[in-house]
Parts: structure tokens; C-alpha cells; sequence
């Protein structure tokens, strides 16, 4: 568990700068838009992150899912989870509520000599090595209680730990649907129950979550100058920032509950056929 919260959290790092009408957006900012605030790069990974769930699932709870069926469970996520798809999807939403000056204003900070600075930092944060600095010096960052309270600040206005655990959550359904339909074929599988398991864990997990993403802004921001976070700041106060934010929000949860949708009807044919197969042989 520890190890997916650690993937979400790098994640959402990657991604928190840009969570943020004059004209519809152009193709080319969008574009331009999508790469720099770091949404595709986080789109990408989600397979391998439901996919690593449902392996050390399987394997924890010692589940009777011979290989075969289980090959089969990973196609299922990766015809579904199409990054195209999502950020398409994405995209979609973004088009229609930002535009082109809002997106040029966005741009600008990502673009700016500060913004690429902090982004720079960000990015250097989110990697393996860097965990095990951040680590290693956890005791002396949480010392600096100037810096503590920026990023608490910054993790506030940009709702990184709560688009994480949203993260997390649609991924721990994805798993848990996944392992469900195949182990109980004969049962419906129960969503509102395996939200209510999760949310039984969620106040635990959302504070874990908050803890790893202060020390890895501790960690990114420690050669910042104050004036460049004073910036930051108000970047992300910023009401343009805000929109973009929570339509990116809303476009990842729309197409991440579509890509679900789609997983469960895959399974449901996968374990048809594997019903009829066993049949024939009798």
C-alpha cells in the first residue's frame, strides 16, 4: 500500500502545478497546456498503477487466478485505460470551459523563468532516488517551519492530496472490480460496497497521503527563494487556475469511471468465454 500511495503521490507532484471566456482554446495551446502542466505524463502511468494493484492483491490475498486468466485481466486494463482515450476526454472538458486568452494566462507562468524553475524542482522531486533523500532528510525539513507552512499552502490551493486520494480510490475500485468478477463470477459486483471498504480506510490513507506530499514539496522547494513561492502562491490563487483545476478534475473522473465501465463489460465477456471453454472440455 505504502508503495501505490507513493506512486500516486509522485503523480499528482508532477501534476499539481497545473491543476489549475475570451475565444475557444486553440489546438496548439491545449496542447502545449496538457504537456507542460504534466497531464499526460500522469495519464500514462495509470495501467501500470492498476495493473501493480491487482498483482499485489492477488499475490496478498494468495487469490486462486491461474495466469492465463490473469494475462487476460491485464488486457482488460489496458484496452480500457487507454491513455488517448482519457486525456481526450480530458482535453474535451478543458475546451469547453477554458479559453484561449485563459490558457495563454496559464502558459505564461509555465513558461515564465520562476514557473520552469519551480517545475524543474518538482519534477527532480519525483523520482525513486529522490524519495530516499527526502527520506533520509524528512526530520530537518519538517524543521523549517516557514517552509512547512508553504507547502501546506501550496498543497491547500492546488488540492493535491485530495485529487491523489481520488486517485487512489478510482484505482483501488478498478482493482477490486477486477479481482471480484473473476474470483465471484456468479456475484454482482457491489461498487457502493467497495467505496464503503475503501472510505473505512480513507481518513488513515488521506493522511499518509498528506504527510508524503508536504515532505515531497518540503524536499522540492528547499532552494526556492521565498519570493518565487510567494509567486507560486498566488499562481495558484489564481481564479484561472482554479477553473483549470477542477475541470481537469471533473474530465479525469468522468473518464476514469468510463474506462471502469468499460473494464467490467471486457471481464464480463473474458469470463464468459472462459465458462464456455471449460464446458466444451467436459
Amino acid at each position: 500500500m505504502k508503495k501505490i500511495i507513493y506512486g500516486v503521490v509522485l503523480l499528482m507532484i508532477m501534476f499539481m502545478p497545473c491543476f489549475l471566456s475570451a475565444g475557444e482554446i486553440k489546438e496548439d495551446s491545449l496542447v502545449k497546456l496538457m504537456v507542460l502542466s504534466g497531464l499526460n505524463k500522469q495519464v500514462t502511468v495509470l495501467q501500470e498503477m492498476i495493473m501493480t494493484g491487482m498483482e499485489r492483491e492477488r499475490q496478498q490475498q494468495e487469490l486462486p487466478i491461474p495466469d492465463e486468466i490473469f494475462k487476460e485481466m491485464q488486457e482488460s486494463v489496458k484496452s480500457s485505460f487507454r491513455a488517448a482515450e482519457i486525456l481526450s476526454i480530458t482535453a474535451t472538458e478543458i475546451k469547453k470551459n477554458i479559453s484561449e486568452s485563459e490558457a495563454k494566462e496559464l502558459l505564461a507562468w509555465y513558461e515564465s523563468d520562476t514557473g520552469k524553475r519551480i517545475k524543474k524542482a518538482e519534477e527532480d522531486a519525483s523520482t525513486p532516488a529522490a524519495y530516499q533523500e527526502m527520506i533520509k532528510e524528512a526530520r530537518s525539513l519538517f524543521a523549517d517551519a516557514k517552509l512547512v507552512q508553504y507547502a501546506r499552502i501550496i498543497d491547500n490551493l492546488a488540492n493535491v492530496t485530495e485529487m491523489a486520494f481520488q486517485l487512489q480510490l478510482n484505482t483501488g475500485i478498478a482493482v477490486l472490480t477486477a479481482i471480484s468478477m473473476v474470483t465471484k463470477p456468479d456475484q454482482k459486483v457491489n461498487m457502493e460496497a467497495y467505496k464503503a471498504q475503501i472510505a473505512m480506510q480513507g481518513k488513515h490513507l488521506k493522511t499518509d497521503i498528506a504527510k508524503l506530499v508536504t515532505l515531497s514539496f518540503l524536499y522540492s522547494y528547499k532552494s526556492i527563494d521565498t519570493d518565487s513561492l510567494e509567486k507560486y502562491i498566488a499562481f495558484l490563487e489564481n481564479p484561472t487556475t482554479r477553473k483549470f483545476n477542477v475541470n481537469v478534475m471533473n474530465g479525469m473522473k468522468y473518464a476514469l469511471n468510463q474506462s471502469i465501465d468499460k473494464m467490467s463489460d471486457s471481464l464480463v465477456v473474458m469470463i464468459k468465454n472462459s465458462s464456455d471453454k471449460a464446458n466444451k472440455k467436459l
